[in-house]
C-alpha cells in the first residue's frame, strides 16, 4: 500500500460508529458472506485487513477471527454481527454523522483510488493525476454524493465498463488528501509541484535566453558579413560618417549585443537607432551584391 493510503488508514477514528462505517463499506465491497456455513470472508490489502481485524476484535469479541495475508475470515455467530449492517448495499442514510460519512469516503479511497505522478517536467505534463475506478454504479453514486458533501468537485467519465472519478488539479488533490487525513502526502505534493514550477520557470527562461542569443548571433553574423565585405573592398569610406563609425565599432566588437555596442559607442543613440544603422549597412551591402 502506498504511504498516502497508510496515512488515510491511520486517520480513521477508532470509535464504534466509525468502525461500523468502515466495516459496512468493507462488507459491501470486499466480502463473501456464506450464511449456510456461517462465515464471512474479506479480501483486501494486508494493511486494510489488519485494520478490519482490529475493529472486529474490539467490538465483536465473540466472533472467531482467522487471518492470513490479504484475507480475514469471521466465523461463529455471524447472524448477530450482520444485524448491525445492510449487506445488500451501502446505505448512506444509516450513517448520517459527518465522521461516519468521512470514514466511508476514506475507505472507498483506500479501495478504489490511485495517485500517479508524472516526473516529466515538460510544460505539457500535468504532474499529479488522482482517479477512482469502480464497476458498481451505486458505489459510484455514493462517491459523487460524499465528494459533493465535502465540497470537492472532481470530474467523472465512463471507461469501458467502469465509472471513473478523477482530477489533475494539484491544489484540489492536496486539499482532498488533507481532508482524508494524508497531511504529509499533501505537503510532499505541494513541495514537488513547487519544485516543478521552479524547474519549468528556469526552462522557460533558458529557452527565452537561448532564442534571444540565437537571434543576436544571427543578426551579428549578417552585420559582420556586410561590414567585412565593405572593409575588404575599401568601400567603408563610401558610407556617411555615422554609418562608418557604427561599421568600424561592430567590426572591432563582433560578438557583443546591441545594448553593449550602444554603450561602447559613447554617443547619444537609442538601441533602435543603432539597429537601424546596422540594418542600413546590410541593405547597402545587399544592393552592391545585386549589382555585382
Amino acid at each position: 500500500m502506498n504511504d498516502w493510503k497508510h496515512q488515510i488508514l491511520k486517520s480513521i477514528p477508532t470509535t464504534r460508529c466509525c468502525a461500523q462505517s468502515f466495516i459496512a463499506t468493507m462488507l459491501t465491497n470486499c466480502a463473501i458472506i456464506d450464511q449456510d456455513d456461517h462465515y464471512i470472508l474479506f479480501n483486501s490489502s494486508d494493511a486494510i485487513i489488519n485494520k478490519l481485524m482490529d475493529f472486529v476484535r474490539k467490538f465483536y469479541p465473540d466472533l472467531e477471527v482467522l487471518y492470513w495475508e490479504n484475507f480475514l475470515m469471521l466465523r461463529g455467530n455471524i447472524f448477530d454481527f450482520l444485524l448491525d449492517y445492510n449487506t445488500e448495499k451501502l446505505d448512506l442514510f444509516a450513517f448520517d454523522q459527518e465522521c461516519d460519512r468521512l470514514t466511508i469516503l476514506k475507505t472507498l479511497f483506500l479501495l478504489y483510488s490511485n495517485l500517479y505522478y508524472n516526473k516529466d517536467s515538460n510544460l505539457n505534463s500535468k504532474g499529479y493525476n488522482l482517479e477512482l475506478v469502480v464497476k458498481d454504479s451505486e458505489i459510484f453514486e455514493i462517491l459523487t454524493v460524499l465528494l459533493a458533501q465535502f465540497s470537492f468537485d472532481l470530474k467523472t467519465s465512463k471507461r469501458k465498463n467502469n465509472f471513473v472519478i478523477y482530477t489533475k488539479n494539484g491544489d484540489l488533490i492536496c486539499d482532498l488528501l488533507v481532508k482524508l487525513g494524508a497531511n504529509y502526502a499533501a505537503l510532499d505534493i505541494q513541495n514537488n509541484l513547487a519544485m516543478r514550477e521552479v524547474r519549468n520557470s528556469a526552462n522557460r527562461q533558458n529557452n527565452c535566453f537561448g532564442y534571444n542569443l540565437d537571434k543576436t548571433l544571427n543578426s551579428s553574423s549578417q552585420q559582420m558579413e556586410a561590414i567585412s565585405y565593405l572593409f575588404e573592398n575599401d568601400l567603408l569610406d563610401n558610407l556617411d560618417e555615422n554609418l562608418k563609425e557604427i561599421a568600424l565599432l561592430r567590426l572591432a566588437n563582433p560578438d557583443v549585443s546591441l545594448s553593449e555596442l550602444k554603450t561602447l559607442y559613447g554617443k547619444p543613440i537609442s538601441r533602435a537607432g543603432l539597429k537601424y544603422r546596422l540594418d542600413k549597412i546590410i541593405e547597402i551591402y545587399k544592393k552592391l551584391g545585386d549589382n555585382k
